[in-house]
């Protein structure tokens, strides 16, 4: 659960070699939880506040205020704000050709993941510029991209620090049940039946991916459809009824009571308040201010 303010662009009118996709801010709940999710394109978390834990490929980081953490396309990653002290962040996500040349050359080189840095304000401010250009317009476009290569260009120069701890490894099976569950969510599947496919015990099972990933099969693979739908009503046009099928499930009264039991909303509710009022001539202060306000809401980023 969180508490959200955010810009997406609904669609592009230039095929830039780098483009901006959506930005934003949110103020967690203790164990909120993002994932598991793949992502089209990247997304990039600023921690402003707070603690939690970043799993991607086999890997376990655990940060707070200060640290960085990218998301790449194609990865399967999965997020969770601490119990006691949830994070606070802002999120740019971008693509095109250019995006991963650049980040090539940023701190998140060779595969690097997270990063630690003193620059949290500034990259904040250029977040928070994008909000000045949300009205869908070929001006604002050239705008958003501008302050996208802004923000490039501060963490190409950023003398921060890769991420010093040690992350912790994620067991070979825990691996195999997140990809056989990946390429499998959309059907009926059962736990058992992952077991089955795994050649391992139920218990066992369950027992090594709750120690490794700190929630259920169950939990993630319904996180993984959950996700998919949320992402659907999102970026595409296509019925609450055809999306709940494309997600794996099979009954539209099914999928409408879980997702709001999940997220708060209805699917429809969702997906409008996507379209919500738009934010302009924001500082810091009235960001943290504006959150406050926002209604709590299952996921947003």
């Amino acid at each position: 659960m969180e508490q959200t303010v955010f810009l997406r662009k609904e669609h592009h009118f230039l095929s830039s070699e780098l483009y901006f996709n959506f930005c934003g801010f949110s103020k967690t709940m203790p164990f909120h939880s993002f994932g598991p999710a793949i992502r089209q394109h990247f997304v990039l978390h600023i921690i402003l506040d707070g603690e939690g834990v970043y799993s991607v490929n086999q890997q376990k980081y655990h940060l707070k205020k200060g640290d960085l953490f990218l998301i790449r396309p194609g990865d399967q990653t999965f997020y969770r704000s601490d119990v006691t002290n949830p994070w606070v962040y802002a999120w740019l996500s971008f693509g095109g050709k250019e995006a991963k040349e650049l980040i090539k050359h940023s701190p998140f080189k060779e595969n690097e993941y997270t990063f630690r840095s003193n620059q949290l304000v500034d990259y904040s401010q250029l977040i928070l510029a994008c909000f000045d250009y949300a009205p869908d317009t070929l001006l604002n476009e050239i705008k958003l991209n501008e302050l996208l290569y802004r923000f490039f260009e501060k963490l190409l120069v950023d003398g921060g620090k890769n991420h010093l701890s040690t992350p912790q490894n994620i067991s070979r099976l825990t691996i195999e049940a997140i990809e056989y569950i990946q390429a499998h969510a959309t059907e009926e599947l059962t736990i058992q039946e992952v077991a089955d496919a795994l050649s391992v015990n139920r218990s066992h099972l369950s027992r090594t991916f709750h120690e490794n990933i700190g929630v259920s099969v169950k939990e993630w693979l319904l996180g993984i459809r959950i996700n998919r739908a949320a992402f659907l009503l999102l970026m595409s046009d296509d019925s609450v009824e055809n999306i709940a099928f494309q997600s794996g499930f099979h009954s539209l009264v099914v999928f409408s009571r879980i997702f709001k039991k999940k997220t708060g909303e209805t699917p429809t509710a969702y997906r409008k308040r996507a379209s919500q009022k738009q934010h302009t001539n924001l500082s810091l202060e009235s960001i943290m201010e504006l959150l406050e306000q926002q209604a709590i809401v299952g996921r947003a980023t």
